[in-house]
């Protein structure tokens, strides 16, 4: 063999290596990245159940009032935390009384949750549980008019 056969038969050896190892696919790091992927989607998504607390709007809450609830009491929350009934202060204790009062005798009474200005949302949630857990069945949020 000559040299210049002998430099050939090297070159076509180093292309087919080549072909080779370009026909090879390595999956091995494609399967961990993807097993990778998939721990952290399944660590940054979230299964708890959120709890939602259903809410007329206050333009629904004058419908559902003229139409399914033959009368409502409001309850008006201030920023300081006081709170009255009808126009009455009363406590917390005197209004889940007063509730399981009269959602005795008329369980389709409603009530009106208003927050005046500067109350915070936890306090309107806290008004809205103590009125669910007295007895209450339709409690709405109303707005003051004009605000």
């Amino acid at each position: 063999m000559s040299l210049h056969s002998y430099g050939q038969l090297k070159d076509r050896e180093i292309e087919e290596a080549a072909r080779k190892r370009r026909s090879l696919v390595i999956l091995t790091p494609l399967v961990d990245i993807v097993f990778i992927l998939l721990i952290f989607f399944m660590l940054a998504s979230s299964f708890s159940d959120h709890r939602v607390i259903g809410f007329l709007t206050p333009a629904g809450a004058k419908q559902a009032i003229g139409s399914e609830q033959p009368s409502a009491v409001l309850v008006r929350v201030d920023a300081d935390g006081s709170l009255d009934m009808s126009g009455q202060p009363m406590s917390t204790v005197h209004i889940a009384q007063e509730v399981a009062r009269r959602s005795l005798s008329d369980h389709t009474l409603g009530y009106l949750v208003q927050p005046n200005r500067g109350v915070s949302v936890q306090q309107v949630i806290d008004v809205v549980d103590l009125l669910k857990s007295s007895g209450a069945r339709n409690v709405s949020l109303a707005s003051r008019s004009g605000s």
